[in-house]
Order: structure tokens, then C-alpha cells, then sequence
């Protein structure tokens, strides 16, 4: 018999000041309110964190009746325009569940962790109850597994970012280790920013060097675009916003490159060597 761990998620309306929310809710509720359950921020902006590295973290629950409607991809494209406005360097779109999945929640795609540090968007309520059934069949290894090979084939191919769109995508992923290795090593999810103390004390100074300069960069995220750069990196059509990111982003700052040196990657091969040995 299969069995699900059931949960009520109270999710309250955000409060933050960002001019981005209430653009998007003003969106949603004018032109698109019929295509949704909901709709949540999580991350930074979710927890008023948010510093001059923040992206945008959004997730649509989806009334299943418009998942593959155009309204749907109408929505998208007029949401990115302003989200691109908040953050030119995005390097990902919203994160998408069905209404139905609420019953067999896809927690490996957002942890129930997660979600609980969320805010409401849309309906405009004070709060919004999820009734959340999961299946407790995740392979959180798998998904650590592969991200960390990925880190491994760039060190062995001697890739290195190029500039500042690809240096934020792999920073991200970095920080983004210490939650993956913390699920698959207690087979549960956990919220990213309590992570960190969650897993520091299993490594050593040279391990988790990668993780404490990534955080050091994001911290101290301070790159500017110049006219043309800011005008092309807010363009929401995929095609020139591909071209855009390879050739027009900024370079990285040569204080950062100093950062990213050869130690640097030599500790993250260690530190992924230490991690896969932790999860066999």
C-alpha cells in the first residue's frame, strides 16, 4: 500500500515592498486570474532579503485546464518583461506545478520547506491554505548526483564562466549544494538559507571554500550594465535574449576572477569528490 505524508501549508499574502509584486499581481488580476489556484514567491524576495544578487523565485499553480493554453504562454511573456526589470541577469523562468498536483505534491521540485517560507501573490487574500499529499518516494541523490557531475565535466573541460550571466547561473548552483547534499544525506528537504549551518560542520576549511566565496561574491554583487546592455538584457524574446547573454553580457570584474582562481575549482573537485563519497 503506498502511503502520503499530508500537510497544511499556510501560506500568507506577501507584504514586501518591491514595485514587482504588485506589478505582477496587478497583471494577473486585470488580464489572466481565471488561469490560476495561485500564485507564490519564495526565495529573497519571499523573506525580504532581497540584495542587489537576487533574481526572482515565482511558482504558478496552474488550474489544469489552461496548461497548454496560449493565455498561459501570453501570461509568461508579459510577466518575464517585468521581471527582467527587476533582475536583467534572470536565468530562469517561474517554476510551474498543476492544481491537481496539490494531490500527489512533486516536493523534488520545490520542498515543502520551501514552500512554507513562501508568499502569496495571487488570490488576493490575507492567506491561503494547502492541503499538500507527497509521496515520499524522491531521489534526492539523483539530484544532487547531477549537478554534481555537471561541476565535474566543466573542471575537467577547464570551462569557466565568461561573464557575469554565467558567472550568477554558477554561483547559483553552487549554493545550491549545501540543500541538495543536506536532502540526499537525511532524505529531506530543507530551506536553502538553513542549509548552510545545516551541513558546514561536515567539511573541512579547503571543502567548503567554494561555498564560502560564492557567498562572498553574492554578497558583495555589485555589476553594472551599461545602456545598451541594460536595454538588450531585458528583453523577454528568447532567441536575442540567447545571443544577448553570450556575447553582450558584461565581463567579470578582475576582483572576482582573483577569487575563481585554480585553488578555487582544485576545492571544489575536493569538495565534490567529499560529497559523493558521503552519499554512496
Amino acid at each position: 500500500m503506498v502511503t502520503k505524508s499530508q500537510y497544511n501549508v499556510i501560506i500568507k499574502k506577501y507584504h514586501g515592498s518591491l514595485a514587482l509584486i504588485s506589478e505582477l499581481a496587478k497583471l494577473i488580476e486585470r488580464d489572466y486570474s481565471e488561469l490560476f489556484h495561485s500564485v507564490i514567491v519564495h526565495g529573497s524576495v519571499a523573506t525580504n532579503e532581497v540584495i542587489a544578487y537576487s533574481d526572482f523565485d515565482g511558482l504558478l499553480v496552474v488550474k489544469d485546464s489552461f496548461v497548454s493554453s496560449e493565455k498561459l504562454v501570453s501570461f509568461k511573456n508579459e510577466s518575464m518583461k517585468l521581471i527582467l526589470k527587476f533582475d536583467p541577469l534572470q536565468h530562469h523562468g517561474w517554476f510551474q506545478i498543476k492544481e491537481s498536483d496539490l494531490g500527489d505534491y512533486p516536493e523534488s521540485y520545490l520542498p515543502v520547506s520551501t514552500l512554507k517560507h513562501s508568499k502569496l501573490i495571487y488570490p488576493i487574500v490575507d492567506s491561503l491554505n494547502f492541503n499538500l499529499d507527497v509521496l515520499r518516494t524522491i531521489d534526492y541523490k539523483s539530484s544532487l548526483e547531477g549537478v554534481l557531475n555537471q561541476f565535474e565535466a566543466r573542471i575537467q573541460n577547464q570551462w569557466k564562466p565568461s561573464n557575469v550571466y554565467e558567472l550568477k547561473s554558477i554561483l547559483s548552483q553552487i549554493m545550491l549544494i549545501p540543500c541538495l547534499y543536506y536532502s540526499a544525506v537525511n532524505n529531506d528537504g530543507i530551506f536553502k538559507r538553513e542549509s548552510f549551518n545545516a551541513v558546514k560542520e561536515n567539511f573541512n576549511e579547503k571543502e567548503w571554500m567554494p561555498i564560502k566565496i560564492s557567498s562572498q561574491i553574492r554578497l558583495n554583487w555589485n555589476i553594472s550594465l551599461n545602456p545598451l546592455q541594460g536595454f538588450l538584457l531585458r528583453q523577454s524574446k528568447p532567441f536575442l535574449r540567447k545571443v544577448v547573454k553570450k556575447y553582450l553580457a558584461p565581463k567579470i570584474d578582475s576582483d572576482i576572477k582573483r577569487l575563481l582562481n585554480d585553488e578555487f575549482y582544485e576545492n571544489l573537485s575536493t569538495l565534490i569528490k567529499r560529497i559523493k563519497t558521503d552519499i554512496q
